[in-house]
């Protein structure tokens, strides 16, 4: 999925400078006539950096339709180990719409989302740390290229309780969320690395042909079914989000869950089963021959250790284990993470989250095999430790300086101290 020290670039050539000069656009646009109100939203107390575009926001709302975009700066440096030291700067852009049918006339709960994104520059990881993609430094790692990503149709009922999503669809939008675990940057806190190595489910940054399903039965109790092309394609520039394939050759994969919430009387918590069944189709990272049928489990906990008066937790946990009982044609044999977010622990700044977290990956025999055969001894496994402050500085400013630790990175086999982090703003 998701070394020569090479410094990155904040932009490409080409249209790529086209869309740097429409964002300017759009930043100017929105700043002019929010200097007229500055009186009224101060710009750190606005929800957009960009206002509501002098009325124009609230309109199109009010009519059913959401934009957005966001812009994400990112700096990683290697001060010892990996790959190679040295330092890389990289942008992620992400922008789209909800559009709400039924403002437009359609029956309720009908809607439309759409969303694209743009990795810029090199992947730090291999470069830097010389480890696996699924445990990358940042979770936006990609080929530098513009593509399509979720584009679906969304029908909702009775307030929720069902959802029913039928287009092309990132399985790991509706599954293996942690709450406390989205704190973190690296890639293995996001959709587990297991199913991201030994499958080619649809995952970021690659959406494919699925539908979703939810139900919510009970208060407290939440359902999830999602089916998926097997073959959600390749990773590369060429590919613009278009390149999955489908049919029985591409196989098919398909994701459960059952999530419980924790009593009333008890501190806010979520614990949540998974199960993952592939039924085999094209060529498997690392073996170079077709996967076979496949299936995983995983559990996942998302517990508020402590909360204020409010419920809002002021001290949380998550962890999250996934394994598969099959060594051949598999690369991952057991995955494994754990972390707390701390939140408000400087006075006066509440939405600060302070968080630490370890991942801990296991290679299957068959993968070591094949990559030794190959000329790559990998070991037996990877594993990552990171520390992260997210500083709340606006509702359209984050600032995250961030650390990570990486013993025994597969393809350098040298243990790699890095210091980076990310500015997030949303226009």
């Amino acid at each position: 999925m998701r070394g020569r020290a090479e410094r990155g670039r904040w932009w490409g050539s080409g249209h790529v400078g086209v869309l740097h000069a429409a964002l300017g656009l759009l930043v100017g646009l929105g700043l002019a006539p929010a200097a007229a109100g500055a009186a009224d939203e101060p710009l750190l107390a606005r929800q957009y950096l960009t206002g509501d575009w002098n009325g124009i926001r609230p309109f199109l709302s009010s009519h059913g339709f959401q934009p957005y975009l966001t812009y994400t700066g990112i700096t990683w440096g290697n001060l010892h180990g990996g790959q190679d030291t040295g330092a890389q700067v990289n942008a992620y852009l992400d922008f789209g719409f909800d559009l709400d049918l039924a403002k437009l006339g359609a029956w309720d709960g009908l809607g439309v989302h759409a969303d694209f994104h743009w990795w810029q520059g090199s992947r730090p990881t291999p470069k830097l740390i010389g480890g696996v993609l699924a445990m990358a430094l940042s979770d936006w790692e990609a080929a530098d290229t513009f593509r399509v990503f979720n584009l679906y149709l969304r029908q909702a009922f009775d307030s929720d309780r069902f959802v029913l999503k039928i287009g092309q669809i990132a399985a790991d939008t509706d599954f293996m969320v942690s709450r406390y675990g989205g704190v973190f940057l690296n890639a293995a806190f996001g959709d587990l690395p297991s199913q991201n190595l030994n499958l080619d489910a649809p995952v970021y940054p690659l959406a494919g042909p699925g539908v979703f399903a939810a139900a919510r039965p009970l208060a407290w109790l939440t359902g999830r079914f999602g089916a998926y092309s097997g073959e959600a394609g390749t990773d590369v520039t060429g590919n613009h989000g278009f390149g999955w394939g489908l049919g029985n050759s591409a196989g098919y994969t398909f994701f459960w869950e059952l999530a419980a919430a924790a009593p009333e009387s008890w501190t806010p918590a979520t614990y949540t089963l998974g199960a993952i069944y592939d039924t085999g189709g094209s060529a498997q990272f690392g073996t170079g021959v077709e996967r076979s049928t496949h299936y995983e489990f995983y559990g996942m906990i998302d517990q508020a250790l402590l909360a204020d008066a409010h419920g809002d937790p002021v001290l949380g946990a998550f962890a999250r284990m996934s394994g598969n009982p099959q060594d051949a044609r598999n690369v991952v044999s057991l995955y494994a993470d754990a972390g707390l977010a701390a939140f408000g622990v400087v006075p006066g700044r509440p939405k600060d989250v302070l968080g630490g977290a370890v991942s801990v990956l296991r290679f299957t025999n068959d993968f070591q095999h094949q990559e030794q055969i190959g000329g790559t001894r990998v070991g037996d496994g990877e594993t990552a430790f990171e520390v992260t402050y997210q500083i709340a500085i606006a509702p359209w400013l984050v600032v995250q300086p961030d650390a990570q630790f990486f013993f025994n990175p597969a393809f350098s086999r040298r243990d790699a101290q890095a210091l980076g982090g990310e500015m997030v703003a949303i226009f």
